[in-house]
């Protein structure tokens, strides 16, 4: 068949009209469109565009509760009503308000300026301007200023025990005080975080997460849509090994002396009282009021005693010298030093508290006798005694659940020669061999190290943590020292003799009817010298492990005191059977 091209040419012009035909209708719809919307109501438009608002609403997460071993809250969040302007709507009146509100509430104006510059997060989004007053006081002012005011509750976290548990739970703080430091974490400046202990250890747990309503308001105010919603979730609830009756109890017996009361689970190193004296209100964090009576006073409330200062140990250390000297086969339980009250070197004496005279590992342990030890960690040598010192962790971390724990330091004939540029000493291995001269460590190190002891050989790694909501927490970490199973049995006969013998260091613990073995250990400083007790019980097969430091206490006999006191009272509560 030929090409016909005027038939071809004739087709298409017809398909081009129709094309422009529905072209130009299209058109013109859309002219009809853009007309109702720009003229004829084009000025509704207009006032809706010039008048409303998108406004988010934020919805605050609740953190996470705290509760105790039995279920006890320890810090939970509470309601707080505060008072909060939106700035655009009182940008021309923002002076006169403020004064009235002041006027009203008997506040002083320029707290209520304050508030308002630190709290301001945009020209649309709620400022708070007064806080945490009561509903009543809020509802009120609220009805006073209907179109200027809105309540805006906020969660407050609330301490329940807070002297007790202080150095433990920590406190929180909003982020935005703490900007630069947690930007690169992803915190918004709403959010709260946790500053110090479990509050700060387990923040991933506890904080929840924030939401918002998105919402569209008029010039007065009032809503006019709803866009959508960001939902706020809650943060996990987690439990404590603490005891919240022990907290108390060993607040009362330390009686604001400065110093900690550990006690634990042998075995599974679960902490059942962690209480360092003095401590502080972390309600006033909170608040932000009175914190100058917090950080000026010279007894340092903020530092946990008990895994962030570092002390000399005392005789606390001759029960692992002991479990030294067997190991390496320098002694058995029958050898034996005679005590006569010192022990001369070259131009020196070193002293002991008293005069023991013959003395076997057994009796030396009992009656603490420094001339014993002297003589043993001759025998030993520095080395060695440094190497078993690192290994039951007196120069490491312990790895509780709580932020900023320090480690302690144990020295050597090297580090002298590398720090000082001297000889180390025999004098030095004296003072290394009864606590003193440059060893220092925690008081929950030492506690850890006399309790593997008790449960036969085992150094574990302390826990707060029991669970996080319905699911319990991992177990802890604990590893063997290797230590022959006959060594700490006489090691741990000794430790009995303390309290059991009537001429022990610790015989005052005898009457508990516990069957307590144990150390005491007065460690001299430049001051008052430290006091310590560390024992375990039953003796047969321990179950529970005891620590009591006094800073600058005097002697061990005022901790044994404590310690007496501690026990006693968990006895009678029934804490403990």
């Amino acid at each position: 068949m030929l090409f016909n091209p005027k038939s071809f040419f004739s087709k298409n012009q017809s398909s081009v009209k129709l094309l422009k035909r529905v072209v130009l209708i299209s058109f013109s719809l859309l002219l009809l469109v853009l007309f109702n919307y720009q003229i004829t109501k084009g000025s509704y438009y207009l006032r809706r565009a010039q008048n409303n608002y998108v406004r988010v609403i934020p919805l605050y997460s609740l953190r996470g509760s705290i509760f105790d071993r039995n279920g006890v809250v320890l810090a939970k969040d509470m309601a707080s009503f505060n008072l909060a302007v939106f700035p655009y709507q009182i940008k021309n009146k923002k002076d006169s308000l403020f004064k009235k509100i002041s006027q009203d509430l008997g506040l002083d104006q320029k707290i209520i300026y304050k508030n308002y510059k630190k709290n301001l997060r945009g020209f649309f989004s709620p400022t708070n301007i007064v806080t945490n007053i009561s509903k009543k006081k809020a509802l009120h002012l609220k009805e006073a200023y209907p179109k200027s005011l809105s309540i805006n509750p906020t969660p407050q976290r609330k301490y329940l025990r807070p002297l007790e548990t202080a150095h433990i739970l920590g406190y929180v703080k909003k982020a935005s005080s703490l900007k630069k430091q947690l930007k690169k974490y992803g915190y918004k400046p709403l959010e709260r975080i946790g500053i110090y202990g479990i509050e700060q250890y387990y923040d991933s747990y506890l904080k929840g997460k924030n939401g918002g309503d998105l919402i569209e308001v008029d010039a007065a105010g009032n809503v006019v849509g709803f866009l959508g919603r960001k939902r706020a979730y809650r943060g996990k609830d987690i439990y404590l090994t603490i005891d919240s009756r022990a907290q108390e109890i060993a607040k009362k017996s330390l009686n604001k002396r400065k110093g900690t009361i550990i006690f634990l689970d042998s075995n599974s190193g679960e902490i059942i009282t962690l209480y360092s004296s003095p401590s502080f209100d972390p309600n006033l964090f909170i608040k932000g009021k009175d914190l100058g009576s917090i950080y000026k006073n010279k007894a340092s409330p903020l530092i946990n005693r008990a895994t962030q200062s570092t002390f000399p140990v005392g005789s606390l250390i001759k029960p692992l010298l002991a479990i030294a000297g067997l190991q390496e086969n320098k002694i058995k339980p029958t050898t034996t030093f005679n005590c006569k009250g010192h022990l001369v070197l070259g131009s020196n004496r070193f002293k002991c508290w008293g005069t023991h005279g013959v003395q076997d590992l057994y009796q030396a342990l009992a009656h603490s006798c420094n001339i014993y030890f002297y003589k043993l960690g001759l025998i030993i040598g520095p080395k060695k005694i440094s190497s078993w010192a690192k290994k039951f962790g007196l120069d490491s971390k312990t790895f509780i659940d709580l932020p900023y724990e320090k480690k302690g330091f144990v020295p050597s004939p090297q580090w002298k020669k590398d720090k000082f540029n001297q000889s180390w000493y025999a004098g030095d291995t004296l003072n290394l061999s009864i606590g003193q001269g440059y060893l220092h460590t925690t008081p929950l190190a030492i506690t850890l190290a006399i309790n593997s002891i008790a449960n036969q050989g085992y150094l574990v790694e302390p826990i707060l943590l029991k669970e996080v909501e319905d699911a319990e927490a991992s177990l802890a970490f604990r590893r063997t020292l290797n230590i022959a199973g006959e060594n700490l049995k006489i090691v741990k006969k000794g430790l009995r003799k303390t309290v059991n013998q009537s001429s022990g260091t610790a015989r005052i613990l005898k009457n508990l009817s516990l069957e307590i073995s144990g150390k005491t250990g007065t460690a001299q400083t430049s001051g008052r010298s430290h006091g310590w007790f560390v024992g375990f019980f039953p003796y047969k097969q321990p179950k529970y492990t005891i620590s009591v430091f006094l800073e600058n206490g005097g002697s061990s006999h005022q901790a044994l005191r404590i310690a007496y006191s501690f026990l006693d009272k968990l006895k009678r509560n029934n804490i403990i059977k």
